[in-house]
């Protein structure tokens, strides 16, 4: 090899490194195929879409519903109450002796909803608003007019216990909005103008 090629292979190799050195394309060559740049075209993104807001959870207790009416369950609460018997208060006393009075010789459920009639009236806006009150009424229950206390015995103590099985609202009415009733053997005028419900033992219920 000559000594003027030699001096230009040195040369162009030296020209080479230096390039590199650079970042710059080691020949003209390389430059022109190198593949350009491409670019990923811009995409407009839409604003995401806020959540849903978020509700707490309500803590209030489920309502409880009323039991349905059964003999037995029946039974069984009133001979819980018997053999636990709670203080006995004048407003649950009253509803407890109007019970004792107008049904003690009915069943379980025909002594409910006779205490279920005391306490419907106490709902509405005709009458008064405590038990002692709408029993006192003149006429409306038996005896109301009559303030000795009844005998301790079996049929009070049960009059007691459903009387409070009717204030605790547990157990379903037995006449649904009872707010009448008489007994199987008169027929009453008033009767008449009021919807009737149905028979619960010897006593029919009207709303």
């Amino acid at each position: 090899m000559s000594t003027v090629l030699k001096l230009g292979v040195a040369g162009f190799c030296a020209i080479s490194i230096l390039a590199v050195a650079k970042g710059l394309p080691a020949s003209p060559r390389s430059s022109e195929t190198s593949s350009p740049t491409v670019q990923a075209p811009s995409v407009d993104v839409a604003p995401s879409t806020p959540p849903p807001p978020v509700h707490p959870i309500s803590t209030d207790p489920i309502p409880v519903k009323p039991r349905p009416i059964g003999l037995a369950a029946l039974r069984d609460l009133v001979d819980l109450q018997t053999m636990h018997p709670r203080p006995l208060g004048p407003e649950t006393a009253c509803l407890a002796r109007t019970v004792y009075l107008e049904a003690s010789n009915q069943t379980l459920k025909g002594q409910l909803a006779v205490a279920q009639v005391v306490l419907n009236r106490m709902k509405s806006h005709t009458y008064p608003r405590s038990a002692c009150a709408v029993v006192g009424q003149h006429g409306q229950f038996a005896q109301a007019d009559d303030d000795s206390s009844p005998a301790s015995s079996k049929p009070w103590t049960t009059a007691v216990a459903i009387a409070n099985i009717a204030e605790d609202g547990r157990m379903a009415e037995v006449a649904p909005g009872a707010m009448f009733f008489h007994a199987t053997y008169v027929s009453p005028a008033w009767s008449q103008d009021h919807e009737r419900i149905g028979q619960v033992g010897d006593h029919i219920f009207y709303r």
